[in-house]
């Protein structure tokens, strides 16, 4: 398990996060410690960009792909 020390906080933003972690009934180690992980399990901005297009890229392959067989038996 890693330790972080944040350096520079505001005396307004610690004053604020003890407030919320009093709130919650966590210490505000607890309470950091709580929104760092939720930070960082949330995909970024660019992750989900990036999974929106390949499911459209993979949405529109497949369209094209029975356009194309659609195509094809009416032909026959």
């Amino acid at each position: 398990m890693a330790t972080l020390y944040v350096r520079d906080l505001s005396d307004e933003a610690l004053a604020e996060l003890k407030i919320r972690a009093a709130r919650s009934r966590q210490s505000l180690q607890a309470y950091a410690r709580t929104l760092l992980e939720e930070e960082a399990a949330t995909p970024s901005m660019e992750d989900v960009v990036t999974r929106i297009r390949a499911r459209v890229s993979a949405q529109l392959s497949a369209d094209d792909v029975l356009a194309d067989l659609d195509a094809g038996r009416r032909r026959e």
